[in-house]
């Protein structure tokens, strides 16, 4: 699809979606110096190859002064010591588990991110070998891309018998390339998805798990506005980090040219079935997207794919329950719901709870009060991440069943942008129901100002529609006919009314049952018949046959 066209100068870089080459392909300015600093993050565990890594950091072709790299020992035995070969801005953390520091590689980097301070933050592992040019590669992008999330390109050395003195040398001399074809080594799927992607760029972000932290970078300006590294992930943490920099609108892009060795095989080749089956349970909770991971329906994840906002007051608070209660009966229940109200405001000390005026705020509240799918604030949120999408839905509008079902089967599927749909007919037409989704929200609120609206930097980053809504089975609340209330003499008579049919079902179950037991004993009773009538005729044919005998005789 191509970017839409805008008429505000301000927003003529900005990448739309992922189609990262329409604003930077990679060619560089004549004269182009870096000046983005970048930190180096590396999580060691007894690692026997950390040596060989700092040693190809530290003949990198990168500005020294530009360059800082941390080392996060994880509890190594024995402790992580830094040689003689490695960058001079390097600086080794310890992790103390026992002083209740966290453990694990996800954990360490936290540690290590939080302690940098670097403009580009770049993961890597402590089994790698960088070429000379790698940090340079990565870095450039971030130069014209600010929302640059790079992902380098590895080949795995199953042996090796490197000293650090000569990955220094041979990394500083481009000589380290001539050990492998990095063509003729493990084929990792991400090439695949690059390939079917056009290099991602048709991906609209969505294949982030590409971007794995064994050599990758993102910006710290799109990394901060995210929860960080999860420290309570074991395994797959560079998949969830991927997924939260993506709903905070980075934009991928693999840097065939960023070359390095792995030093060992990779993990999948090994143990990807048993680390699927560990992560499968974790991404299904953090990570809403792709959507085959939840195999179970009807229940409710850490991470929702829809968040719905509904805005209440007094004046709406009836209407509300009904909105709500449709919301909730959705086919697609992967759902949490926000009701925006004035919560704290209501009063709670003696008061003549008939006539307050806030009396359907408090029913409101009580009707959901035990919902697990329902949260109640005071404030609107507004951004909903890391939920990839917000519906915002007027209370006066009720959604028929498979409304979010429909709209979930064009936005998600065609990846849209903004998307609103017009008000049903005679419904006061300001009732707009809206979904936005978080990554283009994340990344259009950075170039949103005072020259540029958020509604313009939307359409530029993702575009902005319009759909009818006759499909959605839309119900104005405002003029629909309410549900009946039942007054305490109705109800007696509908008791009534209801044993009366109870007695009348009762009876003709009884008689059909009566019926039957007749039928039964009719067909046996003709089956007795049908059989003695069969033993008459032979008997009859036998001893017709023995007179015919005695005649003869």
């Amino acid at each position: 699809m191509p970017k839409p066209l805008t008429a505000n100068p301000a927003l003529s870089d900005v990448v739309y979606k992922n189609q990262w080459r329409d604003v930077f392909d990679g060619t560089l300015p004549e004269g182009w110096e870096p000046t983005l600093k970048v930190s180096v993050v590396t999580a060691a565990f007894n690692s026997k190859t950390l040596d060989l890594t700092l040693a190809s950091l530290a003949a990198q072709d990168y500005p020294e002064h530009l360059l800082e790299v941390i080392v996060v020992d994880d509890g190594s035995d024995p402790a992580v010591e830094i040689g003689a070969y490695a960058p001079k801005n390097t600086r080794l953390i310890r992790v103390h588990e026992e002083l209740g520091e966290g453990w694990g590689r996800s954990n360490a980097l936290h540690i290590g991110i939080e302690a940098s301070d670097g403009d580009i933050v770049y993961w890597v592992d402590s089994d790698m070998i960088l070429f000379s040019d790698n940090v340079r590669e990565h870095a450039k992008w971030a130069h014209f891309i600010p929302e640059a999330a790079t992902i380098g390109h590895k080949g795995f050395v199953e042996e090796w018998d490197f000293t650090p003195e000569q990955v220094f040398d041979e990394v500083r001399s481009d000589e380290i390339r001539k050990h492998h074809d990095l063509a003729t080594l493990h084929r990792h799927w991400s090439l695949d998805i690059f390939e079917e992607t056009d290099d991602l760029n048709t991906s609209g972000g969505r294949n982030y798990s590409t971007h794995m932290g064994a050599c990758a970078t993102v910006t710290r300006s799109v990394y901060e506005h995210t929860f960080g590294q999860r420290p309570e992930l074991k395994l797959g943490d560079d998949t969830e980090i991927a997924y939260q920099i993506w709903q905070r609108g980075a934009v991928f892009i693999p840097v065939m040219s960023a070359e390095t060795y792995h030093l060992g095989r990779a993990t999948v080749q090994d143990k990807g079935r048993e680390v699927a089956h560990f992560n499968d349970v974790h991404f299904a909770q953090k990570m809403p997207i792709p959507r085959y991971r939840r195999a179970a329906t009807n229940r409710s994840w850490e991470v929702p794919f829809v968040t719905a906002v509904v805005k209440v007051d007094a004046a709406t608070a009836q209407v509300a329950r009904r909105c709500v209660d449709m919301l909730l009966n959705q086919t697609e229940t992967d759902l949490q719901i926000l009701l925006v109200g004035p919560w704290s405001s209501l009063a709670s000390g003696r008061r003549r709870v008939l006539a307050d005026e806030d009396l359907e705020l408090h029913l409101l509240r009580e009707w959901f009060r035990c919902e697990g799918r329902v949260t109640m604030l005071d404030d609107d949120p507004d951004d909903v991440f890391p939920s990839p999408y917000r519906l915002d839905v007027p209370v006066t509008l009720g959604l028929g069943a498979s409304a979010l079902h429909e709209i979930m089967r064009d936005v998600y599927v065609n990846d849209l942008g903004v998307v609103s749909y017009f008000a049903p007919e005679g419904a006061d037409q300001s009732a707009v129901l809206t979904i936005r989704p978080t990554q283009a929200y994340s990344r259009a609120m950075r170039y949103a100002s005072e020259t540029v609206t958020p509604i313009e930097a939307l359409d530029a980053v993702w575009g902005v529609e319009w759909r009818s809504s006759k499909e959605l089975g839309l119900l104005d609340l405002g003029t629909a006919e309410p549900v009946k209330k039942v007054t305490r003499g109705e109800g007696d008579l509908a008791v009534t009314e209801l044993r009366d049919q109870l007695k009348k079902v009762r009876s003709q179950a009884e008689n059909a049952r009566k019926r039957a037991r007749a039928n039964r004993e009719r067909a046996e009773a003709a089956e007795a018949r049908a059989e003695a009538l069969g033993i008459k005729r032979r008997v009859r044919s036998k001893v017709d046959r023995v007179a015919r005998g005695l005649r003869r005789v």
